[in-house]
């Protein structure tokens, strides 16, 4: 194996929607965790598992913090998360509504309804949405941001490198080939449709389309180097 690596192809559509997903998730886990806050004043999110517990199961976590901070007690029975909600004002339909993408009436009475910003018409995220890019994300102070340094160590992933010694030779001849071609054009011309038929044989590119000069197609040379490299 050479240490020689060059760069044959980048999937930019497949990068930048990669990038955008990781934003996404973090926007989403801290409008979830903004959410749960606005709806109950006892409890904070101060930990990635607290976090997580929420991301599983919305109502769940809404309701053990209503059970564990009402003071209500009878012998032998616990307490109803539904009417300790009513029973203290908490508006709990409403955050359940929002968590599963419902909308809130323009004129509810739910005052933290009016001062949340939610995905209107989107459930919130779910556990298995924030696990798969979690590992790209930090948490401090409550707070969910996005690890730069990780996000771009994990950018070569889109990218396709000739790197042995047969996929730089393979390189090489996509390269020799486009070159020869356009010096024999040059002494030679080729007419338009004999361009495109050694366009075709051979899987290039045209500089105008259908005429000019003979380029590289990255996707047939990242074809041919990944046949190497996963062979």
């Amino acid at each position: 194996m050479t240490e020689k690596r060059i760069l044959v192809s980048t999937d930019n559509n497949a990068l930048s929607t990669f990038k955008k997903d990781v934003t996404d998730v973090c926007d989403r886990s801290n409008e979830l965790i903004t959410l749960f806050h606005a709806f109950q004043k006892w409890e904070r999110i101060k930990t990635i598992e607290a976090a997580e517990e929420l991301m599983s199961d919305p109502q769940k976590a809404f309701d053990a913090a209503i059970v564990r901070n009402v003071q209500v007690t009878a012998s032998g029975l616990t307490v109803d998360p539904e009417q300790a909600a009513l029973l203290f004002n908490v508006s709990r339909s409403e955050f359940l509504n929002l968590c599963a993408g419902l909308s809130i009436p323009d004129d509810s009475q739910c005052v933290p309804c009016q001062q949340v910003k939610i995905r209107k018409g989107k459930r919130v995220i779910s556990l298995n949405e924030f696990n798969r890019y979690s590992q790209y994300l930090n948490f401090n102070s409550g707070v969910f941001s996005v690890d730069q340094t990780k996000v771009d160590a994990a950018l070569d992933k889109f990218s396709t490198y000739a790197e042995s010694e047969a996929e730089i030779e393979r390189y090489a001849l996509f390269n020799n080939l486009v070159q020869m071609l356009n010096k024999w054009d040059a002494v030679y011309p080729l007419s338009g449709s004999d361009k495109l038929e050694v366009k075709r044989i051979f899987g290039l590119h045209l500089s105008k389309g259908g005429d000019g000069d003979f380029m590289i197609n990255p996707i047939t040379l990242t074809n041919a180097i990944q046949s190497i490299k996963y062979q």
